[in-house]
């Protein structure tokens, strides 16, 4: 989740060095969002930061309060920077090498690779609100997800440097 009131403008690289180095097949990044009835959303209301009271954008994907480190466009450049970071094919391609078998790393690759495909389609069911329709498919697809064949769990890779050039936003 980005948008924490600590986070700055390194946020971002960090947060997608790390789940590339741990070797992570997915990864699904959210804007932090007030929402209305939470005490975060009372917190932000008192302080005056929020941005506007359009609940269509309420998504996590859009900015709907004011963050205390970064412009709300750097804020949402930042978000969808580490999205296209985490799927650059070098990265998948990084994070499947932390995988101790050859089974696992073409595992990683075609999950990640498949994942990426196809997040237009999910990002249309997401919009669509057709997402309740999906969890049998699902499901089945992540049935016995993080286990190799022998059904042990998958191994920590160590951490690594993975460098990368920091987003930019016109604030």
């Amino acid at each position: 989740v980005f948008g924490m009131d600590e986070d700055d403008k390194s946020v971002f690289a960090r947060t997608v060095d790390w789940a590339v180095n741990q070797g992570i097949e997915t990864a699904t990044f959210h804007i932090l969002t007030p929402y209305p009835g939470t005490a975060l959303y009372q917190r932000m209301a008192q302080a005056g930061r929020l941005l506007h009271s359009d609940w269509d954008r309420y998504d996590t994907r859009q900015v709907v309060f004011q963050p205390t480190q970064l412009s709300p466009e750097q804020l949402e450049t930042g978000y969808w920077w580490a999205y296209k970071e985490f799927y650059r094919w070098s990265a998948i391609w990084q994070g499947a090498q932390s995988k101790s078998t050859l089974w696992g790393q073409a595992r990683h690759f075609a999950y990640a690779a498949g994942w990426k495909k196809f997040e237009p389609l999910w990002d249309f069911v997401i919009r669509a609100k057709q997402v309740t329709h999906t969890l049998p498919i699902l499901e089945s697809i992540l049935a016995g997800f993080g286990r190799l064949a022998t059904g042990q769990p998958t191994r920590q890779p160590p951490l690594s440097q993975h460098d990368k050039t920091q987003p930019t936003a016109t604030a």
